[in-house]
């Protein structure tokens, strides 16, 4: 028994790689197991729909950056991006005590990558923020004006990308700030005795926040890593060997960071025929741009693995997406390097409670860029590759098994951002997914989704002890 069994589960696997090699799946069908054996084990396939849906703008987006600019692209249409965000004060941050006057105040924006054009002018504008505190609203769809009344400059400036002063391996936006604010700053500080910069909570009450925008340019979009509100003063003092006081020049400064709220407003001008019924292709751009509804026909697949008044098991739902390499070529944004693949149903909630995927409703979908598809990653591993969904499928299967209506499934295919890292297993280093974002970086990919390339392929099996000699 337990060699008949072996033998039959070797000709299960075979079936599975057979299909998992064979790209052309329009003559598959019927029994590939001789007469007589105890496992029955045959294969079909079901077509995949797809279309291009809108998000709206509406996009869960916390994130400690920003996207500032604007930029058309040819495909894609216009996209216009800022943001708003709180200054970070570190714990009981401190003037010297005798400080004697404020010397400078700027504002630094910080980036470390651009998208579009690096010569023509950008025209940056930093707003307070002065209406109310922010909220923790991280969609995108967020209005800046219920925040900012837009009246009050912090800072302006003008430049040009590539003649942006370099940071690192970024750039630098310096905007000049009137030394007011530095002497506003000072003085809250002295009068509060330190409690207003006591940290980031008792600061927000005092200084909401900056509004980030563009006030010139159409050609680039800048992605923002910090701003950094740096307060140069001059104090007075000695060292010990000193006999007289000296003036020194120190410095306060207010980043903004992941530990405050920050929020990008995304607006997009999309074309209509991206959204037209096509039988050849779907449409995803980030940030907060479109994405692509995937139907799964559950019903079809829970029919097919009806056979002879028996249900057969299914083994192997094998399906892959393909990027459209030659419409792809003309685009000047880059592909997304990895997708997420989750129920429609559970988007609402998998990004503002850090969900992760779960190989059942939801996918991480890593890009192999030198074929241009992209593969099912399984277990948050980001090396684990597998594109057979049979453990999808037949959680829904078993759902819907005593429902007497059982929908077609809809999955939304969107751009992402997966962070890892390393994580101890045994004797090994496993790289592993620990957040997953929505991609706030411009991207753009286009799949294929003629019915040749949307086939998902599936094998059934059946054991019946009965059969047994």
């Amino acid at each position: 028994m337990k060699i008949k069994l072996l033998l039959n589960l070797t000709i299960v696997l075979f079936a599975i790689a057979f299909v998992s090699c064979n790209d052309n799946l329009d003559s598959i069908g019927g029994n590939i197991q001789p007469d007589g054996d105890d496992i029955s084990v045959y294969v079909d396939t079901v077509v995949l729909t797809a279309k291009t849906v809108s998000l709206e703008d509406s996009v869960f987006a916390r994130h400690a950056s920003g996207l500032l600019g604007e930029y058309t692209d040819p495909i894609f249409g216009r996209i216009k991006s800022d943001y708003l965000s709180e200054l970070y004060c570190s714990e009981d941050l401190a003037f010297h005590k005798n400080t004697t006057v404020i010397d400078s105040v700027f504002l630094d924006i910080i980036s470390d990558k651009f998208y579009g054009d690096s010569i023509s002018p950008v025209g940056i504008a930093a707003y307070r923020v002065d209406k109310k505190n922010l909220e923790k609203n991280y969609f995108t769809n967020i209005k800046p004006t219920d925040y900012c009344s837009m009246k009050d400059v912090v800072g302006r400036g003008i430049f040009t990308i590539k003649e942006a002063e370099a940071y690192g391996t970024g750039k630098k936006y310096r905007l000049s700030v009137a030394k007011s604010l530095g002497n506003e700053f000072y003085n809250e500080w002295k009068n509060s005795n330190g409690a207003t910069f006591k940290n980031s909570e008792t600061f927000r009450n005092f200084f909401k926040g900056i509004y980030v925008t563009t006030t010139l340019g159409s050609g680039s979009l800048i992605n923002i890593n910090t701003n950094i509100l740096r307060i140069y003063y001059s104090y007075t003092g000695r060292n010990t060997a000193d006999t007289a006081d000296s003036t020194y020049v120190g410095s306060v400064m207010l980043p903004s960071t992941g530990e405050v709220i920050q929020l990008n407003q995304v607006q997009n001008t999309i074309p209509d025929y991206l959204f037209q019924n096509s039988d050849t292709r779907a449409y995803l751009k980030s940030p907060a741009g479109v994405c692509a509804e995937i139907t799964v026909p559950l019903k079809d697949i829970m029919n097919k693995a009806k056979k002879e008044g028996i249900t057969n098991k299914l083994n192997s739902a094998t399906f892959k997406l393909k990027g459209y390499t030659e419409e792809e070529d003309k685009m000047a944004m880059n592909r997304s390097a990895n997708l997420l693949f989750i129920n429609k149903d559970s988007l609402v909630n998998f990004f503002s409670k850090n969900n992760m995927a779960d190989s059942k409703t939801s996918f991480i979908m890593i890009q192999d860029a030198t074929s241009n598809t992209y593969n099912f990653s399984y277990s948050n591993i980001a090396s684990s590759v597998s594109n057979n969904l049979a453990t999808m499928v037949n959680y829904y299967v078993n759902y819907y098994k005593d429902k007497e209506n059982v929908p077609d499934l809809k999955f939304l295919v969107l751009p992402i951002t997966a962070s890892s890292q390393y994580v101890t297993s045994g004797y090994s280093q496993i790289l592993t997914y620990t957040n997953v974002y929505n991609q706030m970086t411009p991207t753009s990919t286009i799949l294929r989704t003629d019915k040749g390339n949307m086939k998902m392929a599936l094998i059934f099996s059946n054991y019946n002890s009965a059969k047994t000699k």
